[in-house]
Order: structure tokens, then C-alpha cells, then sequence
């Protein structure tokens, strides 16, 4: 059961972004998916190489795999470390323009690659992490990742992404801004059921 269904007022949000509009809800490609030639519902979970393996995320969880990457519906990359995420994804810590200039704090800003979006399965950052840059709804439940989302940052320059409460970017739905994140959703911890991104 979702614990919004309505989109809230913005001012009662710090560093979360704003409660807008965003983009309009439709039958996100995850909802139908071709595989083996013929049309498989959204209820399949999504299918990640991770290493020399296929793991169906939803169904058979993430085991060890700490990063995943969505690169399309069809293209999903796992990895056992951040490092390795980031090391595909082209991301260093050092050249991070959020990180530069800053000291000790810094390492618990969240990582993300340039012209991504990553979602945090817990605050500053931590846990797991959940990456796109394929602008469309996700139902994140097929990514075994439904209501689990504590942190994001957004790395695209000039575009929003969004979170919704419910799936196919239905209910009530956050904006998160152009090269911005958030380290805590505070009221929005584990609230999120979609993304566009």
C-alpha cells in the first residue's frame, strides 16, 4: 500500500525537489517488453547481465551485485562494486565537479556518472544503486527495487528527472533537478514505485 497517492506541496520539502507536474504518465515500455520474439508483460522482471550470468532482477534479487545500470529496457549491467559501475560509466571521484573543493564530507556525497541519474537504496548515498539515463517511465519494482529508493542524484544537465509514487509515473511525483541530489528523501524514504530519468 502507498503511503502518497496525491502530489504534495513543495515547500514542505528541503533538498528533495520540487512536487511538479512532471512527464505524463503513459505505458512505459517496461509495462510490454519482446522477448524470444513475442510480448512478454512487465510482471517478467527485468533481465541484467551480471558477469557471465543473466539475473532476472525482480525474481531472483540483485545477490552480490551492489551497482546496476540501465542502459535501455533491454540492456541492464550489473556489477559487484560501485567501483566498477562507475569504471564502465567513465565516473571519477577526482573529477567530480560536486567534490572538488570539498574535504572530509565529501565521501558521503553520492557518486554518479555525468549525464546520469542514480538512485540510492539508502541515505548519502549508500546501499545499493540503481542507474539511468533512458528517458522513459521504469516501474522499479521490475528492477527489484519498488519503495526502496532513500537517496538520488541527477547528473543531467538540463533535464529533470522524476520519481512517482506509483507505477508508469502515476500518483503524486518529484522532481529532481538538473545536476542535484538529495542525500535524504526524508518523508519520501522508500516512497518512490517509478522513475523517468
Amino acid at each position: 500500500m502507498k503511503k502518497y497517492s496525491s502530489v504534495l506541496v513543495a515547500a514542505a520539502l528541503t533538498g528533495v525537489g520540487a512536487l511538479l507536474a512532471g512527464p505524463v504518465p503513459a505505458a512505459s515500455a517496461a509495462d510490454v517488453q519482446v522477448r524470444g520474439g513475442k510480448a512478454a508483460s512487465a510482471v517478467d522482471g527485468a533481465v541484467a547481465a551480471y558477469g557471465q550470468k543473466k539475473v532476472n532482477l525482480k525474481h531472483d534479487g540483485w545477490g552480490d551485485a551492489r551497482s546496476c545500470v540501465v542502459h535501455s529496457l533491454t540492456e541492464v549491467r550489473c556489477f559487484k562494486a560501485h567501483a566498477e559501475a562507475d569504471k564502465a560509466l567513465g565516473y571519477s571521484r577526482a573529477t567530480d565537479p560536486l567534490l572538488r573543493g570539498r574535504a572530509a564530507g565529501a565521501k558521503a556525497l553520492p557518486a554518479c556518472a555525468d549525464g546520469w541519474t542514480c538512485l540510492y537504496e539508502h541515505t548519502n548515498g549508500g546501499g545499493r544503486r540503481l542507474i539511468f539515463n533512458d528517458y522513459q517511465w521504469h516501474n522499479l519494482n521490475e528492477y527489484g527495487f519498488n519503495d526502496q529508493t532513500s537517496s538520488w542524484r541527477n547528473r543531467q544537465s538540463n533535464s529533470n528527472a522524476w520519481l512517482a509514487a506509483d507505477e508508469g509515473g502515476r500518483g503524486g511525483q518529484i522532481s529532481l533537478g538538473p545536476n542535484s541530489y538529495s542525500s535524504n528523501l526524508g518523508a519520501y524514504n522508500d516512497w518512490a514505485s517509478s522513475v523517468a530519468a
